[in-house]
This record gives C-alpha cells, sequence and structure tokens, in this order.
C-alpha cells in the first residue's frame, strides 16, 4: 500500500493527517462538531484539510508470484514425485501448499500444484483432505483458461482427473460418514444440542439450540429472556422465568467479524479452524498470497460476501495500527461493517454479488449517514424484529460518540478517513465510481462503526489444551459484532458466560440461577477475582462510559473470598449466620432459626448435603481430568444448584464450581492445538 506524497503505510497516514489537524484553525472548528456528536460536520472540516484532501491509494499488496512458484517447485521436483507421496512427509505438502499460494491461479503450475496436494491426501487415505482440493479444482471456472485449444485441453484433463479421485472419495467415506453421524447423536442425546455438526480445529463442535422456544422477536434469544429499557441501564435483557444454571440463552451469529494479525498464519480467514497442523487444508485466496481458507467454500462465501472488498487494501488495515486502537482486528472489523452496509439491499439484508458482477451501492444506507440522521427505533427488540443480520439492528448499537474527548474522536475520524479512502479504491477497480458525496457517507459511516466496534465488539476465541495444569486456555483468534449479546449489560460478578463456536457463533449460557425478573449480566473484561474495585470502574468508565455499581462493586466483594461461607433461609432468602465447615461444630448447634421469618433450619441434615454435593464437585473434577467433560458438568450443575439454593454469594465453592464449568464449556466449543 503506498500514497502520494510519499506516505506509505497507515502510521504514516495517521501520523501527518494528526498532525494537521492539531494545528489552527482546524484544531479549533473541530472542537465543537465533536462534542455535539455531529460527525459529517467534523468529517468535512477533516476532509478540507489538504494533506487529508490530497492523499490517494495507488495500492499494492502481496501478489501471486509465477517465476518464484516455478523456482520452488522445480527446486523440490524429485520429493514431489509421486512415490514419495506414500511416505506422508511434512515437508512435500509444505512445498506443494507454498507453490499453491504463490502461482497465480490461471496459470498451469496452479493446476499442477492443486492436483498434487489431491493426490497426496489420497495416496496417504486422507479422503476428507482429498476432497477439499478437488472441491477447489472442481470450482475453478473454465474461462481462466480458455484462451487456447490446447490450455482449455490442459484444464479439462486436470478436472477430470478431480473429479475420479472425488468420486473414489466419496465411495470410501460414505460408509464411515454413516457410522460417525450415529455416533454423534448418540453422544449428544443428553445435551439439548442441535444436529449441526461443524468441525473446528482438531475437534468436531456442535452448536448448541437455545433452551425453551425462540423468541417471538429477538431471533436469536431464548424466550426465557425479553428487552427491556430504562434510562439508567439504557437496554438490557431481564429472565421472563426462573432459569437454572447452565441454561443455553444466546445463540447469536456475528454480523461482521476479523481475524487478529497473530492469528492469520494459523486460522481460516472466514470460519476462523485453526490450520497450523502438518494434516491441514489451506485453500489460497485466488488474488493474494495473505490469507487462507479451510475449503473452497469458505473461500467463495468470503469473497463474495467480504474479502472482495478488501483483498487489495488487506496488508495495510494491519501495518502500524495506531496505539489507541484496542486490536490491530479493529479497523477491519469496522471496515466490514460498513461494506455490508453499503453493499446490502434496502430492507438491511446482505446481498452475495457473484465474481463478475458489479454490486451496487444501498441508496438508504448512503442517505442514512450522509445526513447524519442518527435516529434510534423505539420498538426494535420489542414489537420489530431483532434480527443479528440486519443492518437496521447494527445502526442501534451504542456508540458514545459525543461523551468521549475530542482528541479520541479525532483520532477514530483519522482512522475512518483512512479506511473509506481504501474502500472508494477498492470500488475504482471494479468500475464503481466514489462522488466525493458517496466518500462522506463512507467516511461517517466507518466513524460511526468505529465507535461502535470499541463500545460492542466481543472477542472470538479458541481453547488450548494445558498438558501441566489440565486447563483449556482462551487463545484470541480476532472480533466480532453480536447485536443480540450487545443487549447484555455488565457486571463484575456475571450470571452468564460467552463461548466461540465455529464461523465465529457465540453461545451465552448461565452460570448459576437467575431469577424472573432478574437482569441478565455479563462481563466486559473486569472481574472482581482478577481486579480491584477502582481499577474495575476506571478502566469500564474509559471504555465504555459507565460507572459500575453491580453487587461487586456496590458491596466492595475482595478476592480471596474466606473459606466460611454464610447460609441463607429458603423460605426468605435473608443472610442467617456463617456455616460451619466443621462436624464437630454442627453438634453444639444441631438447629437454627431464621431472624426475619422465623423458619427453622437443620443444620445436621444441611451439612450432611453440602458434604455429599461437594464430593460430586470432587468428583466432576476427575472425570474432567481424564477427558469425560460431558459427564462432569451434570455433576457441577447439581453441585452449583445446591450452593445457589443455601449459601449467600459470593462464596468460594460457588467460584470453584463455576469455574470447572466454564473449562466443560471449552472443551465444548472452539478448541485447538
Amino acid at each position: 500500500m503506498s500514497f502520494t506524497e510519499g506516505c506509505i503505510t497507515f502510521s504514516e497516514f495517521f501520523k501527518t493527517a494528526y498532525n494537521a489537524a492539531t494545528l489552527e484553525p482546524f484544531a479549533s472548528c473541530l472542537k465543537e462538531p465533536s462534542t455535539n456528536g455531529d460527525k459529517e460536520g467534523m468529517m468535512k472540516i477533516l476532509m478540507d484539510i489538504p494533506y487529508i484532501e490530497n492523499v490517494r491509494i495507488i495500492g499494492t499488496y502481496t501478489g501471486k508470484d509465477d517465476a518464484k512458484a516455478a523456482e520452488l517447485y522445480n527446486k523440490n521436483r524429485n520429493a514431489v514425485a509421486e512415490k514419495d507421496m506414500h511416505e506422508g512427509d511434512s515437508r512435500i505438502i509444505n512445498i506443494l501448499t507454498e507453490t499453491l499460494f504463490t502461482a497465480s491461479v490461471t496459470s498451469r503450475l496452479f493446476l499442477d500444484a492443486l492436483l498434487d496436494c489431491a493426490k497426496y491426501w489420497y495416496n496417504l487415505k486422507v479422503f476428507v483432505n482429498c476432497l477439499r482440493y478437488c472441491e477447489c479444482m472442481l470450482a475453478l471456472p473454465a474461462k481462466f483458461y480458455d484462451q487456447t485449444a490446447k490450455s482449455k485441453k490442459d484444464f479439462l484433463e486436470y478436472r477430470d482427473a478431480c473429479m475420479h479421485l472425488r468420486n473414489e472419495c466419496s465411495k470410501k467415506l460414505k460408509v464411515s460418514s454413516s457410522r460417525r453421524k450415529m455416533q454423534y447423536r448418540k453422544k449428544n442425546t443428553n445435551e439439548g444440542f442441535s444436529s449441526e455438526e461443524t468441525s473446528f480445529g482438531t475437534n468436531t463442535a456442535t452448536i448448541p439450540v437455545v433452551d425453551g422456544k425462540r423468541h417471538a422477536v429477538l431471533e436469536n434469544c431464548s424466550d426465557a429472556v425479553a428487552l427491556q429499557f430504562d434510562e439508567k441501564r439504557g437496554r438490557h435483557l431481564v429472565a421472563t422465568r426462573n432459569i437454572k444454571a447452565g441454561s443455553v440463552l444466546i445463540v447469536d451469529r456475528p454480523f461482521a467479524f476479523s481475524t487478529d494479525k497473530g492469528a492469520l498464519n494459523r486460522n481460516c480467514l472466514n470460519c476462523h479452524v485453526t490450520l497450523i497442523l502438518h494434516d491441514s487444508v489451506k485453500i489460497p485466496c485466488r488474488s493474494c498470497r495473505t490469507v487462507f481458507f479451510c475449503s473452497e467454500k469458505c473461500r467463495k462465501e468470503a469473497w463474495q460476501t467480504y474479502h472482495r472488498y478488501e483483498c487489495s487494501v488487506f496488508n495495510s488495515l494491519y501495518e502500524g495500527n495506531s496505539e489507541q486502537t484496542q486490536q490491530t482486528s479493529h479497523l477491519l472489523l469496522a471496515y466490514r461493517m460498513t461494506t455490508i452496509g453499503v453493499l446490502s439491499s434496502n430492507n438491511g439484508k446482505v446481498n452475495n454479488v457473484e465474481d463478475d458482477e458489479i454490486p451496487l451501492l444501498n441508496d438508504n444506507f448512503l442517505q442514512f449517514h450522509a445526513t447524519n440522521e442518527n435516529k434510534k427505533s423505539n420498538n426494535l427488540g420489542i414489537t420489530q424484529i431483532y434480527s443479528s443480520l440486519d443492518y437496521h439492528t447494527i445502526l442501534e448499537l451504542e456508540t458514545h460518540y459525543a461523551d468521549f474527548e475530542p482528541k479520541i474522536n479525532l483520532i477514530r475520524a483519522i482512522e475512518a478517513i483512512f479506511l473509506a479512502k481504501c474502500f472508494a479504491f477498492v470500488l475504482s477497480t471494479i468500475d464503481v465510481v466514489c462522488s466525493k458525496q458517496t466518500f462522506l457517507s463512507l467516511a461517517i459511516a466507518m466513524l460511526h462503526h468505529l465507535q461502535a466496534v470499541n463500545c460492542n465488539a466481543y472477542e472470538i476465541v479458541e481453547n488450548v489444551y494445558n498438558k501441566k495444569t489440565h486447563v483449556w486456555e482462551p487463545r484470541y483468534v480476532g472480533g466480532a459484532i453480536y447485536p443480540s449479546v450487545s443487549l447484555v449489560n455488565h457486571s463484575c460478578y456475571p450470571n452468564i458466560v460467552r463461548h466461540s463456536y465455529p464461523s465465529g457463533i457465540v453461545v451465552v449460557r448461565t452460570l448459576r440461577f437467575i431469577g424472573k425478573d432478574t437482569e441478565i449480566l455479563d462481563c466486559y473484561g473486569p472481574h472482581f477475582l482478577s481486579e480491584g474495585k477502582f481499577q474495575r470502574r476506571e478502566y469500564l468508565w474509559k471504555k465504555y462510559r459507565f460507572l459500575c455499581a453491580c453487587e461487586a462493586c456496590a458491596q466492595n466483594w475482595q478476592y480471596p473470598l474466606p473459606e466460611a461461607m454464610n447460609y441463607k433461609c429458603r423460605a426468605c432468602s435473608k443472610t442467617i449466620d456463617i456455616f460451619p465447615l466443621d462436624e464437630i461444630d454442627i453438634r453444639h448447634v444441631l438447629t437454627t432459626q431464621c431472624n426475619t421469618c422465623k423458619s427453622k433450619i437443620d443444620l445436621k441434615k444441611l451439612y450432611n448435603q453440602f458434604k455429599k454435593s461437594v464430593e460430586k464437585r470432587v468428583n466432576a473434577i476427575s472425570k474432567m481430568y481424564e477427558g469425560y467433560y460431558e459427564q462432569a458438568l451434570p455433576q457441577l450443575l447439581e453441585h452449583m444448584h445446591f450452593i445457589d439454593k443455601f449459601f449467600v454469594a459470593p462464596n468460594i465453592e460457588t467460584i470453584k464450581t463455576q469455574q470447572c464449568i466454564i473449562q466443560c464449556y471449552n472443551q465444548f466449543g472452539c478448541t485447538s492445538q
């Protein structure tokens, strides 16, 4: 990526543009629109700065190199010989993969490498991998190779060879596939899971469905929750009935997602499956060498919906992001949100555009952002359908634009202009002319979504097993916008937990019992177990612009928690006293009564029940160490139910149990090596 005036990277653009904007008369002019939340006014002032106005993207990226591909392939031709493929040498598939990524898609060398990859896995009897390369070959358009009669004939021969391999693989996989499906059904009979099974990394993750009925208006939520609004808490979700621990409340698909820089070399760009193992299939982008996919299906889906509009500028979005950007993928996330919005239909739904089609820009999108018309829909999520894949829903996300300091808004605005210039350049390469008014709308939209990302983005993670600690540890893959999950407010002691599943899907489950009319609460980062009250409040104010008043903050809970626990009356839920954890203490006081409602409590009976329940947790941990998480989870949930019923939060037994429950769900979701 390069610019006129010698500006090559985003960092250089940002530095020069920021310095120019902080000089008079621009600095004084920018304060008023920033304070008033006037995105359009702010953008017009910035676009009048000579440097920003004159910068043009002339665009370069990591493209194909046939000469380098031929050198690589020929140098190692002997190793790639078919007789050596039976040995399963990882060096061979690495050579073929690198050749495949380096050669242009229209070259014969690309076809050679693609067919060799398919043969390699067929000879090793890894038929699933062979099929994926065959699918890639069979998806190639004939028009790529019909320049001459010979090239067309060669292409058809490659296709015939792949069709033969595909048919042979299908025959061999048919029986094993039927057996595998039966095993999955038996395995998940008691888990309440759907039949949708998706491969992710080294495991097959089965995506759950929401418990109970699906909500009539909140498309991705259970009818166990409802959307409410008040001035203090804004939009928030509450329980419509009593909800037990382990219930699935939300299964949300991302409106847009992005990949962190560190994950680009190990994860599929589209579904985020890990591809760092020697037995992984890597399908290249047909234009660049920067990204890869796990299948032809992922490649096509990514190209039609977003990668077509970022491929030629992709590298620049990861070059030296400003220090104020929380994650390297946040620029790309805002870019994709705008791309999807401007290319969506007038009803807000995403349009898929074929490779040779010129996309149409959404007039409603352009008009909305050009007029700075940030109107809220009071009925969205109440009587009007709330869909995570509808751009109208995305426009409802909170930005807190007017609440941030002018300096922060300026940083975001400069980032937005850079992104708009990138998108305008991409449009120009596919014969879409971007007028000055259209560019202004794009820049305003980019700014709007950058602010929304700051307040609403969630992490996509995969879990890696630590053999020493027997713990599944999260590894960040990227970021995503989940409109349904964004309806949930924060607590430093949350009652739900989120887990990533294939293709960026997030599943929200309850961590403990939630009573009817109780608010559903997530954790935005700071938890009372890891940070003090003032550190938590400072972080939440700077990032989200609210002063946390959750029960952990209001009562100043501190970790570590004492071993002693307070027990409560089952009748009125009032705290009674410190529960004696020693059987000797129980002998002195066998019964007691609640000071509030005078209900009697049999301490000896409660103590015996407590001992048996703790044994369930200990036994569950043993099963987890052995890898039997499905068997451990019901025991943990039973123990959690018992603790919720008889003891006051916070207590150490609840924390221990919740951490074990989270570990089980870590193993059920996205995992990797």
